[in-house]
């Protein structure tokens, strides 16, 4: 694909891989600015129902109007080739940048508070996404959280996204398992129809992995990561980092209920919840075993 134009795109290079295309660099030479370009592989195009499948992420991504959520600006086909052209994200993804230990508190509130809020907007249009992780999320050059690939979201109320072939995916003897294993919560590892709540699971895991650096859920394979998230009851984090206070403990522990009406109800309540506590640790009528450092938008990961 590099070199080529499609319509008014000129192909610059591949930048990357998600769910159900490759992605590249283009530039719109209408409009005189470089765009991220997912391609629908032709094996996928050739096919009308997946080819639909793959343009109703477009469609609902396009949906949302949110700060932390990448912008799609339209679905097109040129020379047989169907792509998706979205805003060129510059940054890094949060999964490269996760330190060992995971993040200090302000950097983990600087993440997981405009991340629940933009999963709280996709819920609030009908959208499930089905495989957040930090890989699909990027910290930009300008000091923002987007959240990228809706290559499994499922709408409310139709038929879910097709899967990218990811070596996570794996056959239960209900259904289709799709997401990432490590990312998945018990309804969507046993195959089982999923609502809003699956996406509040793959917060916690996130949330865990931020604040730590630890995934609460390990294996030696699938089958194992699988078990874990069926049966294991992760140890808090602010056991594994004394630092953190207990009161994030608890909503990471709420948000990994594995029955989903014991769960977070809804991802504003996660939001609404993180953001109290970092008002409260704020203002210092809750103290923190290690104090927090004043956050500052500006300052880069």
């Amino acid at each position: 694909m590099v070199g080529r134009t499609l319509a008014h795109y000129r192909i610059l290079e591949k930048i990357g891989s998600g769910g159900m295309g490759d992605v590249y660099l283009a530039e719109d030479t209408k409009l005189d600015r470089r765009v991220a370009l997912k391609v629908l592989p032709p094996e996928v195009a050739s096919s009308g129902e997946r080819r639909a499948r793959f343009e109703r992420e477009a469609k609902a991504v396009a949906a949302l109007n949110h700060p932390n959520i990448v912008t799609v600006h339209s679905v097109e086909e040129s020379d047989g080739v169907h792509f998706i052209t979205m805003e060129l994200v510059k940054g890094k993804s949060v999964a490269e940048l996760l330190p060992k230990k995971g993040f200090s508190l302000d950097r983990f509130f600087e993440i997981a508070i405009p991340l629940a809020d933009a999963v709280a907007a996709a819920h609030d249009r009908g959208i499930v996404h089905r495989d957040l992780k930090p890989s699909n999320l990027m910290w930009t050059d300008d000091h923002r959280v987007k959240v990228l690939d809706f290559g499994l979201a499922k709408i409310a109320g139709g038929a879910a996204g097709i899967a990218s072939a990811l070596p996570t995916e794996a056959k239960t003897g209900e259904g289709v398992v799709v997401g990432t294993v490590s990312y998945m919560s018990p309804e969507q590892a046993e195959g089982k129809t999923v609502d809003h709540r699956t996406d509040i699971f793959s917060l916690g895991i996130i949330f865990y992995e931020l604040a730590t650096g630890e995934r609460p859920f390990r294996g030696d394979s699938t089958a194992s990561v699988l078990s874990s998230i069926l049966r294991d009851t992760p140890v808090p984090v602010a056991e594994l980092k004394p630092e953190l206070p207990s009161e994030l403990s608890k909503i990471v522990r709420r948000c990994l209920v594995k029955d989903v009406e014991h769960r977070y109800q809804s991802a504003k309540d996660v939001r609404n919840e993180l953001e109290e506590l970092k008002r409260d640790l704020d203002s210092g009528s809750l103290v923190s075993p290690v104090p927090m450092r004043k956050s500052r938008q500006s300052r880069p990961l």
